[in-house]
């Protein structure tokens, strides 16, 4: 450069992971494209690129924020159990979903503007992982992210990320600046123009853009712009003429917009495919007065800049559009002035995001995962491994599973010892005087121990630990021909109060090809537990997630079921009702009462009015008759 730097400088920013998402940031500061702090030894690792959607509505930014905050904690991402099953499928798949070796610290975030473009991005290898919505609490479940999802068998989603939007009202500074300069001198309008605007950085402190708690920027200060206070505020807002809201906006902040159509403001609402904050700079820009005289005077001898704005008041008869706009849109152009930062009613709605990355699913590629058991297993083990990540929540099982083998082994020496003490008072053999004491007797009871001391040691080798968490898992079912119901697994479901919903993921008239069907389920950490007291009270079988996998799986090859996500589910992260357990000791008893004494009441009643009572009717009148005759 002209003063000897390698590359022009620019001020960093707080929002480092969106700098990418900013058309006025074409490359990254040089703090930013420093080497993260390693240990020594460890190898370089590279950025993680990370593709996500939402950008014109906002939350994608704080989804994206919240998902990196969270692999910085950890230092990786959770990959659905895939580092577990220490198997390794051909060519492409070989560096699948090792997520320790990215660099979280100076990520390479790609805004992209439909979901589908984001998980293409991570199935072309442009990125590494991608965030797409798939569930809202208005509209619902996302069909076209598990629609996409679901036609791409590479990618699963491996976590969730809650992310919440919040809308404000804001006006564009051209019109402002129209208002501003053309207004009459000693008004509050014409003070604005002594106003130094703040600065996009940490270094420039002095313009108010000051950093505050942990959260980085304070929420209520837009960070770069025109500098204004509560009243300044106010003045703007009594000076809107127009206000444009989306479909959206227009129902979450209706209170408001009823408020400003009382006091004479025009609403007007745009449609859903538009982009507010585009949509309201172009209008904007259309609007701004054509009078404007711009002169720029440069001093070649001193280098100075000048420039000189002349602007006639008849710019005051122009309109003040505002638009209602989602916060973190707003706050990061400069271009716009927010002047009322919480302009909905209630809580904000929170948006649940999928993070979905290249997870192969072995099962699919493996010839040894062919039959139900070994696909149940796979799957089973995949899932435990996500409820306890850490190796420490396994420690009971593993011992629990090594006395398994030591009460195995003790089952075998019983059951050969009572085999030769039996066979031998059977056929009258001499024992050796070593093994006189057997007798007949005492080898049926060392057959009854070992065979007792052998089911013991299966459950103990069968046993699970409590997940840490819970898991949620999103099952895909293909519904045509002799699969087009999943009533069995969603009564297994019920039967252990396991939290589930059924989503159809697409249009459902066709008679010859129903909509594929996707199975959400959430199953809590006991759910994972099996051993001795499990085996009493909980399941006879296996634990609870055992058996709905092997449910899930028992008719795969007709149902074509597949996994789209598993995810884990952090301490107050459930989304689905939790449904009443059926016990068989229980409710099991008290269902079949009362339905057989609702049956019987209804047979008998029937029996008696229909058929005992006329008989008995007819037999009295011809006895009565019989008699006085």
């Amino acid at each position: 450069m002209a003063d000897g730097a390698s590359r022009p400088w620019k001020r960093q920013t707080m929002m480092a992971f969106a700098e990418d998402a900013d058309p006025r940031f074409t490359e990254k500061s040089v703090e930013t494209d420093e080497k993260s702090k390693k240990k020594f030894g460890a190898p370089e690792k590279k950025p993680a690129r990370i593709a996500f959607t939402g950008e014109e509505w906002g939350f994608g930014y704080q989804a994206t924020k919240q998902f990196l905050d969270s692999a910085r904690k950890r230092g990786t991402v959770p990959d659905a159990g895939f580092g577990a099953m220490e198997l390794r499928v051909e060519r492409e798949f070989d560096e699948a979903s090792k997520n320790n070796r990215f660099d979280y610290q100076n990520p390479d975030t790609q805004p992209l503007r439909t979901k589908e473009q984001a998980l293409m991005a991570v199935q072309q290898n442009i990125a590494d992982f991608a965030l797409v919505p798939f569930y809202n609490p208005y509209s619902g479940y996302d069909y076209e992210s598990l629609r996409a999802v679901a036609s791409l068998s590479r990618l699963r989603g491996v976590q969730q990320i809650e992310a919440s939007d919040h809308f404000c009202l804001a006006v564009h500074e051209s019109q402002l600046y129209d208002i501003v300069q053309s207004s009459h001198p000693g008004t509050g309008f014409s003070a604005l123009q002594r106003r130094m605007r703040k600065s996009w950085g940490l270094i420039d402190t002095g313009s108010g853009n000051t950093p505050g708690g942990d959260a980085g920027y304070d929420g209520e200060m837009p960070r770069a712009g025109l500098p204004i206070d509560m009243a300044d505020q106010k003045m703007i807002r009594d000076r809107i003429d127009m206000v444009f809201a989306g479909p959206d906006a227009s129902r979450r902040c209706k209170a408001k917009l009823d408020g400003m159509r009382a006091i004479g403001v025009d609403v007007q609402e745009t449609a859903q495919m538009v982009e507010p904050h585009r949509e309201l700079a172009r209008m904007a820009r259309s609007a701004v007065s054509n009078t404007r005289q711009t002169n720029t005077f440069f001093d070649p001898i001193s280098g100075d800049t000048r420039h000189f704005s002349t602007l006639g008041a008849e710019a005051q008869n122009g309109k003040l559009f505002a638009m209602v706009l989602p916060y973190e849109v707003a706050m990061r152009s400069s271009d716009y002035l927010i002047i009322d930062h919480n302009f909905e009613q209630g809580d904000p709605m929170k948006t649940r995001f999928m993070v979905v990355e290249n997870n192969p699913d072995h099962t699919l590629y493996e010839d040894r995962y062919r039959t139900t058991d070994a696909k149940t297993g796979y799957w089973t083990k995949r899932l435990a491994t996500i409820a306890n990540p850490n190796f420490g929540d396994a420690i009971p099982a593993g011992l629990m599973r090594m006395l398994g083998m030591a009460v195995g082994a003790v089952a075998i020496l019983l059951m050969v010892f009572g085999l030769y003490g039996w066979s031998a008072s059977m056929t009258a053999l001499n024992l050796p005087s070593s093994l006189e004491w057997i007798s007949s007797l005492t080898a049926t009871g060392a057959l009854g121990l070992g065979v007792a001391a052998a089911i013991a040691s299966f459950v103990m080798l069968s046993s699970q630990a409590t997940g840490s968490r819970g898991v949620r898992v999103m099952f895909l079912f293909r519904r045509d021909k002799t699969a087009a119901s999943i009533g069995d697994i969603e009564d297994y479901l019920r039967n252990y109060g396991v939290r589930h919903t059924v989503v159809r993921v697409d249009e459902d008239s066709n008679k010859d090809a129903p909509a594929s069907m996707v199975l959400d389920v959430e199953f809590d950490p006991e759910d994972f537990k099996y051993g001795l007291f499990a085996l009493l009270t909980r399941r006879l079988r296996g634990s609870v997630v055992n058996g709905a996998v092997k449910k899930a799986f028992a008719r795969w090859k007709n149902r074509g079921v597949t996994i789209l996500a598993a995810m884990p589910v952090e301490a107050g992260q459930s989304q689905l009702p939790k449904h009443q357990a059926r016990r068989w000791w229980s409710e099991a008893i008290g269902d079949w009462l009362a339905d057989a004494t609702e049956t019987w009441f209804i047979r008998l009643s029937r029996i008696l009015f229909f058929y005992i009572f006329p008989v008995a009717l007819v037999l009295a009148v011809a006895l009565k008759f019989l008699n006085a005759w």
